[in-house]
């Protein structure tokens, strides 16, 4: 056992019989099953959401993905001696989905289906459920600077502490003026106490998701912005590839990736376009199809990053990890992000591909519109633009030869990518 790590594990209600490295983290043995401890570099905010996901999920009768476990003191994350904190999670036992297998891939497949179906089912909770725990959190938070302010802690230590601003920490202090006062003239009541208690605006920067949606009826009204939502990023992905064009054109002395990039830039800039305009005409309901109702059909909790990795295949469980992009949203982004990566890695098989949209669709049923708004994702130039990105916030001066390689991969992958996409549009009538 790592004696590095044993000051942290002693803080987990768990008796570990092994241990070994996984990829950037600590995989345990214990007496309740497998065990993953990981270096935590995120929010932690982000990392309460994901619990209460998590939560709602396990209410649903999910139970195949990762799921956070707290320390005995009820804590998310636990510190070593350096200060580094990290975070336990379930673990399990299995491969990562094999791109090139096809049971592994349609076994995948199923598995997002039915993560789709709970993740529909608890979006609604989901705000709820999270604004309840903000609340709560502030509550605590605020009756904790209370009673440092009460017992006359120097206020720069308070506002270190608790990372306050000064106009935050004269809010705290006018509340605890006030309830002195109140507790004076035996006027102090529990209903107005926690009703100040829940004023959102005693701690600086804890807007959150205040705005998060909360019933149904206020996601449809909010669906006009998610309708745009892609059509939007489309159009930064687009004027992010003509920066980079216009950058490389001053470049003087280019190297075989600028070169080569130049040479195509403005042909995937051309069909980023088309797709632009595609998603307009949803958006406007033209031709019968509108992306309203396809938005209305699949929205719910995203995973945000399903793809290979993130897929652990045992012998009787399909676990989903890595839920740390999640999202409320469209899910059929899921299964354009799971179904491009096969196709990128099986010569853009289009047999392969209609085989993962039917086993999709034997749980959740797709649509014509559905297919439509499909076929723009997989015709926009994603891994190109993607390429570019990376490139362009690259140290120039040692930049890896894997983006000229990645480059002509997508170069060379083109004519199979274009070639699947008429016989989808042809297949599906579209």
């Amino acid at each position: 056992m790592s004696e590095k790590l044993a000051e942290v594990y002693e803080q987990y209600d768990m008796e570990i019989l092994s241990t070994r490295k996984g990829r950037g983290a600590t995989i345990l043995t214990t007496t309740d099953g497998l065990r993953i401890l990981e270096p935590f570099r995120g929010s932690i905010t982000r990392l309460e959401q994901e619990y209460v996901l998590k939560q709602l999920l396990s209410e649903e009768g999910c139970m195949n993905f990762d799921k956070i476990i707290p320390n005995r003191d009820g804590q998310l994350l636990t510190c070593d001696k350096y200060r580094q904190p990290f975070v336990l999670k379930c673990h399990f036992a299995g491969n990562e989905c094999d791109m090139r297998n096809l049971e592994d891939v349609l076994r995948a497949v199923e598995a997002l289906a039915d993560f789709h179906i709970k993740g529909q089912k608890v979006v609604v909770r989901y705000a709820d459920r999270w604004e309840q725990c903000r609340k709560e959190k502030e509550q605590k938070k605020i009756a904790e600077i209370r009673r440092a302010i009460a017992d006359g802690e120097e206020l720069e230590k308070i506002a270190y502490i608790y990372e306050l601003g000064e106009s935050a920490l004269e809010i705290a202090l006018k509340q605890v003026e006030k309830t002195i006062a109140e507790d004076a003239d035996g006027l102090e009541s529990e209903q107005n106490d926690t009703a100040r208690m829940e004023r959102p605006d005693c701690i600086e920067g804890a807007t959150g998701l205040r705005n998060t949606v909360r019933n149904m009826t206020e996601q449809v009204e909010c669906s006009v912005q998610e309708d745009c939502r892609m059509r939007n990023v489309f159009l930064r992905h687009n004027r992010e590839i003509k920066k980079i064009q216009k950058y490389i054109a001053k470049v003087k002395k280019k190297n075989a990736f600028e070169m080569t990039f130049q040479k195509v830039a403005e042909q995937y800039l051309q069909k980023g376009m088309e797709c632009v305009d595609m998603l307009e005409q949803m958006v406007a309901g033209e031709n019968g199809i509108s992306m309203h109702s396809v938005w209305q059909r699949h929205y719910g909790i995203c995973h945000g990053s399903y793809n290979h990795h993130n897929v652990i295949l045992g012998e009787d469980t399909t676990a989903i990890v890595h839920f740390e992009r999640f999202s409320k949203g469209n899910q059929l982004e899921d299964l354009y992000q799971f179904a491009r990566k096969a196709m990128e890695k099986n010569h853009f098989d289009l047999v392969l591909l209609e085989d993962i949209l039917q086993t999709y669709s034997k749980e959740i049923s797709l649509e014509k519109e559905d297919y439509y708004y499909l076929y723009i994702l997989f015709a926009y130039p994603e891994k190109f633009w993607k390429i570019a990105n990376n490139y362009y916030n690259s140290n120039k001066a040692f930049m890896s030869p894997k983006y000229l390689e990645k480059l002509q991969t997508v170069i060379l992958q083109e004519q199979e990518k274009q070639e699947m996409l008429s016989s989808y549009w042809g297949f599906h009538s579209l």
